[in-house]
């Protein structure tokens, strides 16, 4: 195999894990807003100058067919809007019944097929790069490496960015990059706080080189991290102490200029005593203290459900004669039919 047929491998499997942890053939509708799902916007249907409008991953196959479909990757908290009254009159044929609006939830430039802080579209034809794009874990909108401040740091612990923006809307967070972050924002840069079940909190480590998913090592590190976060969280809350108090008082002033990129074991040491807890929601960012909302995690949890399901992935490699011709949309296409036929 050569070093593009397994470029072309990688992006399949990644765009499998993303399609795999949605139903390819039931609306999503009456599960609420789910947690974390694949979404899609129709250009087709919703139009510039119309209210922004996502839809499920089974109604971008079943109602959506032939229309002009934009992939917006995963989001969070998200109820599929087939069918409401953005549609202007076009019924959704999985589920009837719906709600005028879904008011819980939130909305970008994303749906209309823009992204970053130059307000682009992905791929851009007046870009002649075209470089790979970072989503930031708050907004979720995309940006180009270029517009955030702070250049990616080479290292498989730095899993999740937040964009500038974000930063300032949470404006806790710097005190934590002071601490956490891989990026010019902490003077040791890539020296950070590691967490697991027998460490303390105040022990250090070094991160090594950043990649989409983390190696098995990472990932019983998340686990073990998951478990310290919850433990320390009992010990603080009986201790009454405030973990972001502490990190205040050994703050110095940094740059607060960039986006910051973060290690996977992050969350694990956000404080979760109750008035920090209220600080999280005031801010919009609960979803900080849950590390099940990862994209990480929802795609290795989507894996892990896909390939003891008749081996889905195998079979949909298998299946490509020509794997390095198709582009990402054909792609899509061959992973919805293997997923729908399932």
């Amino acid at each position: 195999m050569t070093m593009m047929d397994q470029c072309a491998v990688d992006e399949l499997y990644e765009a499998f894990a993303v399609l795999a942890g949605s139903d390819p053939d039931h609306c999503s509708y009456p599960k609420g807003y789910m947690k974390r799902q694949a979404v899609f916007a129709c250009n087709t249907c919703v139009q510039a100058g119309m209210e922004p409008a996502g839809v499920c991953l089974a109604c971008a196959n079943a109602c959506h067919d032939g229309h002009d479909i934009c992939e917006l990757y995963t989001k969070r908290n998200f109820r599929c809007d087939c069918g409401n009254e953005k549609f202007h009159g076009f019924k959704c044929k999985l589920h009837m019944g719906k709600e005028a609006q879904n008011v819980k939830n939130s909305y970008n430039h994303n749906y209309f097929g823009r992204y970053c802080s130059c307000d682009r579209p992905y791929p851009d034809e007046d870009d002649q790069v075209n470089e790979e794009m970072i989503q930031c874990i708050v907004c979720e909108d995309w940006f180009h490496e270029k517009h955030l401040d702070s250049p990616a740091v080479d290292s498989e612990e730095l899993t999740e960015m937040i964009c500038v923006h974000c930063m300032n809307r949470a404006p806790f967070l710097w005190t934590y990059a002071a601490h956490l972050a891989g990026s010019p924002l902490n003077k040791e840069s890539l020296c950070t706080v590691h967490v697991n079940a027998e460490n303390t909190s105040d022990e250090k480590g070094k991160c090594s080189s950043v990649h989409d998913t983390p190696s098995s090592g990472q990932e019983e590190a998340t686990d073990a991290a998951g478990a310290a976060g919850r433990d320390s969280d009992q010990q603080h809350s009986e201790a009454g102490k405030c973990i972001l108090k502490e990190l205040k008082a050994e703050d110095a002033a940094s740059v607060r200029k960039a986006a910051v990129f973060w290690p996977y074991y992050w969350r694990a040491k956000l404080c979760r005593c109750t008035d920090c807890k209220r600080m999280y929601v005031e801010s919009g960012v609960p979803f900080l203290l849950d590390e099940s909302d990862t994209l990480l995690a929802y795609e290795e949890k989507a894996k892990t459900e896909a390939l003891t399901s008749d081996d889905l992935l195998l079979s949909c490699l298998t299946s490509l004669t020509s794997l390095t011709s198709l582009t990402h949309v054909q792609q899509l296409e061959v992973i919805y039919q293997t997923t729908g036929d399932a």
